[in-house]
């Protein structure tokens, strides 16, 4: 699954940006307000320069006795940033903050531009929900299969009882509407694998 499809994920939360000369009192209350660990801090073109944090407030404003009112952005932000990309695989996006025991990554474009914030959960979210619906799309191929299979049989049956077929060919036509089933179901289990890989 692609980052890019995150982006019409309902539980995400609304993108949003803050400039280096946001004072750090409103960052922190947005934080607050929007129950959130961490916001990006974007230039005037939105290229991404750095992340101010929870822990960023709480290290180098709290501990330091800095007043939030006259600490901007620019002054406790993190500008070593790890950042992905709108083609990135959710799933290798998960295992490299896992590896670096980050929260929230940014994602950008080719130019460097913010395009979203994500946090864990989010990542976390989405790979549920995706491996979810990816769950109930196998369940309805075996079913359609099992109810196709047996009309096919069914409708096999009766041409052979009723005297459509001669009854000589009887093998051949029952092998040959088996070899049907099989490869039908084999293609449509392709397809579907195919497609959850695009994702």
């Amino acid at each position: 699954m692609k980052l890019k499809l995150l982006r019409g994920l309902k539980d995400i939360k609304e993108n949003f940006s803050y400039h280096t000369d946001t004072p750090v009192s409103e960052i922190a209350l947005e934080i607050k307000n929007k129950k959130i660990g961490a916001v990006p801090i974007v230039d005037n073109e939105n290229k991404l320069i750095g992340i101010v944090s929870e822990r960023d407030i709480v290290t180098k404003m709290v501990v330091e006795a800095r007043d939030p009112d006259l600490t901007s952005a620019k002054d406790i932000m993190t500008t070593d940033i790890v950042s992905a990309h709108l083609d990135d695989d959710l799933e290798k996006t998960i295992g490299v903050m896992k590896s670096k025991n980050i929260r929230h990554m940014p994602v950008t474009d080719e130019n460097g531009t913010l395009t979203d914030f994500f946090s864990i959960r989010d990542f976390l979210n989405a790979e549920m929900n995706y491996n979810l619906q990816v769950s109930q799309k196998h369940k309805n191929v075996v079913r359609y299969q099992i109810v196709a299979s047996g009309l096919l049989i069914l409708v096999t049956f009766a041409g052979l009882f009723l005297d459509f077929f001669d009854k000589k060919y009887t093998i051949t036509i029952l092998t040959a509407v088996f070899l049907i089933i099989g490869i039908a179901s084999v293609m449509t289990i392709r397809t579907t694998r195919d497609k959850s890989d695009d994702y």
